[in-house]
């Protein structure tokens, strides 16, 4: 496929590439070959296209053009695979969904299903594959696919105890998506109020429709649980960290640090569903919106209200980084680890547009990924090493460093968090945090402010 080719059909799925996601992310994104290239969007794009808009022979016809101009793009993938997993997949003709052949209540498990398996297996962020995966579905079916997913993500620890107890067959050899519906099936079983009679006929109709084969076993996987339940959680820290969902280390850490009862009160907070908050960008805030205490401009939203114009989605803690560095017009701004660019459309609001706000982070994909979202503003992005900022000293007046973390304070909205980090990750991330505070305090002029924060809970970071 030519460059003129691949930009043709990204454009054309910038509307379509939201929809049936899931089929692309498995192509492309399991080991995420692309990850610092834009042929990695291109390709999804080009992906989302087949599968949405042609019938099977000319899915077939263009998926064999996109197996060649992966082939020539170099990418580490074995191309046979892909044209199996194609012939396999085939595709719907065009304006038809996912959805529209499943019995009433399935398509929510089988969104759900779908969220698990990207988060899990292609290390896509839960709170973004949720509005995508979501999005096609009524608003009842979208907040219980949410929830599904988000449950089953927080729980999963002790979900696959569960499922080990009672399978005659090892984790690692059920299919994947097999056991992904197992996973949100004996969720809804354990820790929803769901009949079980219903959860277990909808996790069987979503096993159908992976492999028609397995649909025997999930109804006798099931089935064991309601009658056997969960296993006893054992005595002493491990049965404490399975109890709240977490990994034993990250348990025994923050009781060290903070204390029993506060850790255990976060955590338990952490598995409860995180409000949807949005910043003030201007003017007033509706009737209906409630301001976060002690942050200003933060307010809670309802899950299915409408955003307005004069409001950005951003969580509350991340607004107070905003207000903490203060910035006002005139000024030359830093934002040292900008991407995805959030907290930098604060500074620039705070500036009213005036001044200097330079964004840099050092993936290149996520600088170009922000520049597009904001290149309507006046922020300049850079691709730049937080350790080596390449600026000259006593330049700016202001500095953000929102650093790269473990991320433990976002559990309630990432709950996939949790099991992406080891506990030697802690230090490694405490030491390049200081290297990126030694550059801010050196590029900051005398007198200004530097702001460090950190979406996490560690003493180290």
């Amino acid at each position: 496929l030519t460059q003129d080719r691949l930009d043709e059909e990204a454009g054309r799925a910038l509307a379509l590439r939201a929809r049936h996601v899931d089929d692309g992310q498995r192509l492309v994104g399991t080991t995420d070959p692309f990850e610092q290239r834009e042929d990695r969007f291109q390709v999804e794009a080009l992906v989302a296209v087949v599968e949405a808009s042609f019938a099977v022979d000319q899915a077939l016809e263009i998926a064999r053009c996109l197996l060649e101009g992966v082939a020539r793009m170099r990418a580490r993938r074995d191309v046979a695979r892909f044209r199996d997993e194609w012939i396999c997949l085939g595709a719907r003709p065009a304006g038809r969904s996912r959805t529209d052949d499943m019995k009433p209540g399935v398509a929510p498990r089988a969104a759900a299903r779908t969220i698990v398996s990207r988060v899990l297996r292609s290390g896509a962020y839960s709170n973004l594959v949720v509005r995508n995966e979501t999005r096609h579905l009524p608003a009842g079916d979208a907040r219980l696919a949410r929830r599904l997913a988000y449950d089953t993500l927080r729980n999963l620890l002790r979900i696959d105890r569960t499922i080990s107890s009672v399978s005659a067959r090892s984790l690692s050899s059920i299919d994947d998506g097999v056991l992904d519906t197992l996973r949100v099936g004996v969720n809804e079983l354990l820790f929803a109020a769901t009949a079980d009679h219903a959860a277990v006929d909808s996790a069987v109709e979503v096993a159908r429709s992976i492999q028609r084969s397995a649909t025997g076993f999930c109804n006798a996987v099931l089935r064991a649980v309601i009658r056997e339940g969960e296993p006893d959680l054992p005595p002493g820290d491990d049965g404490s960290a399975l109890r709240l969902g977490q990994p034993l280390w990250v348990y025994q850490l923050m009781v060290e640090t903070w204390g029993r009862p506060e850790a255990e009160a976060f955590f338990d907070k952490s598995q409860s569903e995180a409000v949807r908050t949005a910043r003030l960008r201007f003017g007033q805030a509706s009737v209906d919106a409630a301001q976060v205490a002690g942050i200003n401009g933060a307010y809670e939203l309802c899950p299915d209200a409408t955003l307005p114009e004069n409001m950005m989605i951003q969580d509350g803690a991340s607004v107070a980084v905003g207000l903490a560095l203060d910035a006002q017009p005139g000024e030359r701004v830093l934002d040292l680890a900008a991407a995805p660019g959030g907290k930098t459309l604060q500074i620039l609001d705070q500036m009213h547009g005036r001044g200097l706000v330079v964004a840099a982070d050092g993936h290149p994909r996520r600088v170009r990924s922000a520049a597009r979202r904001s290149q309507d503003t006046p922020v300049r992005w850079c691709v730049a090493d937080g350790r080596q900022a390449p600026f000259r000293s006593d330049s700016f007046d202001r500095v953000l460093v929102d650093a790269p973390c473990t991320g433990l304070g976002t559990l309630r909205r990432r709950p996939e968090v949790r099991y992406r980090i080891e506990e030697a990750d802690v230090l490694t991330l405490a030491s390049l945090q200081g290297r990126m505070l030694v550059e801010a305090l050196r590029v900051v002029k005398p007198g200004g402010r530097v702001v460090y924060s950190v979406c996490t809970v560690t003493p180290q970071e």
